[in-house]
């Protein structure tokens, strides 16, 4: 069964795609990452710059460029056609309007929504896209790192100087951010986010990429209930599935929907366990 990035190649080399997307978007991130890279292990004292985030951010500007444009053809149309629905649903922005963010909703269209009968993401065929025409390597570490995340849920067990050290809830494996959002939270508290590592050699972290989701009123030993419910005693990889591809694309939309509570400025309130009915506000509301 032949890959939908195969076809996509195969229409760029047939010249059929050249009015679809635009490669001056790809050469023109090439020049600033050029740029990026040039300081990328010098890092400003005042803490607020980071060039790896600020590389991630463009390569999600190259991924929305990239779908927007190629979303028009066949392919494309069950992908097109569910973000649509999704956006329709849930209206992602920031709350009040919406607890659903743009940078939760961004990434899982482009690298969590498998779609066609071979199951690809707009990430995984852009980056396979990349290897045939040689993106720049940073481009290529970005997808992929984006590629292998997964919004998933840590324990903050306190600080390392300036950095926040996370601990994943199912594997226990920890991990020490930054977060760009300018939340710093406390010891104790659950985080619902997707992390992802830096793109230097020099600095050992990671970067908290989406607004934080702080879980109220259940602890560390509630979500490893809830996931043993779910998955039971499964390896690392089915656990992974279950965070990244649910088999219903809506679930943790859902929860996040149904489980907000308020929010400020740099970071979001939800509550409940997505199985537990009723402890979650939207469903306390409706029963």
């Amino acid at each position: 069964m032949e890959k939908i990035s195969t076809k996509i190649i195969n229409e760029f080399k047939n010249r059929k795609l050249s009015n679809v997307f635009n490669f001056s978007e790809i050469k023109l991130a090439n020049d600033i990452l050029s740029e990026i890279n040039s300081g990328i292990v010098k890092r400003l004292e005042t803490g607020n710059y980071d060039p790896s985030h600020k590389i991630y951010l463009l390569v999600q500007n190259l991924l929305s460029y990239f779908a927007e444009d190629i979303s028009i053809l066949d392919d494309f149309e069950e992908y097109y056609d569910t973000v649509e629905e999704i956006d329709a649903e849930y209206m992602p922005s920031f709350p009040p309007m919406s607890p659903l963010t743009n940078s939760y909703i961004t990434l899982w269209c482009f690298c969590d929504f498998r779609f066609g009968k071979t199951k690809e993401t707009i990430s995984t065929i852009f980056y396979d896209l990349g290897k045939k025409y040689n993106f720049d390597k940073s481009v290529m570490d970005a997808i992929n790192n984006f590629n292998s995340s997964y919004m998933g849920f840590y324990k903050h067990i306190g600080f390392d100087n300036d950095l926040i050290i996370l601990k994943e809830i199912v594997s226990d494996i920890e991990y020490k951010c930054i977060c760009p959002a300018g939340y710093v939270g406390r010891k104790g508290e659950i985080w619902y986010v997707r992390i992802i590592p830096n793109l230097d050699e020099v600095y050992n972290y990671h970067i908290i990429f989406t607004t934080p989701y702080i879980i109220l009123n259940y602890s560390e030993k509630d979500w490893k209930k809830f996931f043993q419910r779910q998955i039971g005693n499964s390896g690392n990889l089915k656990i992974y599935h279950f965070l990244k591809y649910h088999p219903d694309i809506k679930y943790w939309h859902n929860y996040i929907f149904e489980g907000y509570v308020n929010y400020n400025e740099n970071c979001i309130f939800l509550t409940g366990i997505p199985d537990i009915k009723g402890s979650k506000p939207f469903e306390i509301e409706n029963l």
